[in-house]
């Protein structure tokens, strides 16, 4: 279905990764946990001697210096992280080029020799270690590596699967009129509210279950929303990563879907097994480039906590807000708005046009042909060809309206308009040939 362009241009948010446990074969790979923040970084980085070329290298990485770097891990809040595994990759133009495999030792440390560094080059290339605990891959973004003898401090969170700490949060809904539905693009943010990270794979399911509004139709992830950490399921979608906790980045889910017109009035309800707060509702009061006419819709809080203002951009292009700022739902409570305005659903007004014009057409196309038996004998008169070319014209001037109420596309129109146009030609011709006898 031909999708409408965002009214309004959200910015570009990090997708997550997930990646395999190191070493794994044939086993599921852990959930991935969105990225931490920046690991602190022990001793600055000094000048070092260069080291021989390694075979298996790209050539940019063989000539460059090294470092034997360590890495210890600990718990927050509590001690090291032992007989941890723990994998230390170079990257470069977003790509993983070379990988370390190591393991904490009793004190949480694992020990890495000769990784790649060099001053010269270093915005060339980047690291990320990841660090596998509770059958979780948690992935660090490393800025620099220290020197010889110098130690990365890792922090891994205690993980646990306690979803009443979750909560979502609505932070935008766009809605647009478009031919046959209503288009929702919906951004959500999943937060934890605890100190632990919350595995969500181990629920029913193998994730978190988060419904879409009744109602809705064909769901699409968008936006960079990582499709191994969310899958669509119906009209489920299902968040598969790991939660951090309070103080990190949310889980980020972008997702498109329908809502088939109905009513004037579609009343909006979405129930989620987590707490839910409000974020914002967008609607456009102005014609859109798209729309033969304007469809103005209005929005209507349906909850307490909410509030709905007219707002205007700086061109003066109009749009309603309806703001939940202060809404707070339990779980298993349902939001509830409604948006007033919509299209009438397509009757089968506009269904019975078609059908008569494709009659029409078939008696236009057939009624002129003939078997050699019947040549000479039978044939069209000119009241009918007048009769059929009046049928023609009558349902080009009704298409025109529908087009005009926004009931028709400009491209199903120009498209039947040709088909009948093609065939007037023909009823024309055939006028001509009576008159000439």
């Amino acid at each position: 279905m031909r999708r409408l362009i965002a009214l309004l241009v959200l910015a570009p948010l990090a997708a997550f990764a997930q990646y395999a446990a190191p070493g794994s074969q044939g086993a599921e790979p852990p959930p991935a946990a969105p990225q931490p923040p920046a690991p602190a970084l022990a001793p600055e980085a000094a000048a070092a001697s260069p080291a021989p070329a390694q075979p298996g290298l790209p050539p940019f990485l063989a000539q460059m210096q090294r470092h034997d770097v360590e890495v210890r891990v600990v718990r927050e809040g509590g001690g090291p992280l032992v007989d941890a595994p723990v994998m230390f990759h170079i990257t470069a133009g977003g790509a993983r080029v070379r990988e370390y495999p190591g393991k904490t030792d009793a004190q949480g440390v694992a020990r890495f020799v000769g990784i790649p560094t060099n001053p010269e080059v270093q915005n060339q290339i980047g690291y990320v270690v990841d660090v596998q605990s509770d059958g979780v891959v948690f992935p660090f973004a490393v800025d620099r590596i220290p020197t010889d003898g110098g130690r990365l401090e890792l922090s891994v969170p205690a993980v646990g699967v306690d979803t009443s700490v979750l909560r979502v949060e609505h932070g935008m809904i766009e809605l647009f009129p478009d031919e046959e539905s209503l288009v929702a693009r919906h951004e959500m943010r999943l937060f934890n509210d605890s100190a632990s990270a919350v595995n969500v794979a181990t629920l029913p399911g193998g994730g978190l279950a988060l419904p879409l509004p009744e109602g809705a139709k064909h769901p699409e992830l968008h936006g960079g929303t990582d499709g191994d950490l969310v899958e669509v399921r119906g009209t489920d979608l299902i968040y598969k990563g790991l939660v951090l906790p309070a103080g990190s980045p949310p889980a980020m889910i972008r997702v498109i879907y329908t809502i088939p017109y109905g009513p004037r009035t579609f009343a909006w309800r979405q129930t989620l097994p987590v707490r839910a707060s409000g974020g914002m509702v967008i609607v456009s009061r102005d014609k859109q480039p798209q729309q033969q006419t304007a469809v103005p819709l209005e929005l209507v809080a349906g909850d307490p906590g909410m509030t709905v203002e007219d707002s205007a951009l700086d061109g003066g292009r109009r749009f309603q807000v309806l703001r939940g700022d202060g809404l707070k739902l339990g779980a298993g409570q349902a939001m509830q708005f409604a948006v007033k305005g919509l299209p009438s659903a397509r009757g089968p007004g506009i269904y019975v046009l078609l059908v008569a014009v494709a009659l029409v057409l078939l008696v236009v196309l057939f009624g002129f042909r003939r078997s050699p038996a019947e040549a000479g004998s039978e044939r069209l008169s000119r009241a009918h060809l007048e009769i059929e070319r009046d049928r023609l014209v009558t349902a080009l001037r009704r298409m025109r309206k529908a087009v005009q109420r926004g009931q028709m596309s400009q491209t199903r129109f120009e498209r039947e308009q040709e088909a009948i146009n093609a065939r007037l030609v023909s009823i024309f011709r055939a006028l001509d040939r009576l008159d000439a006898r």
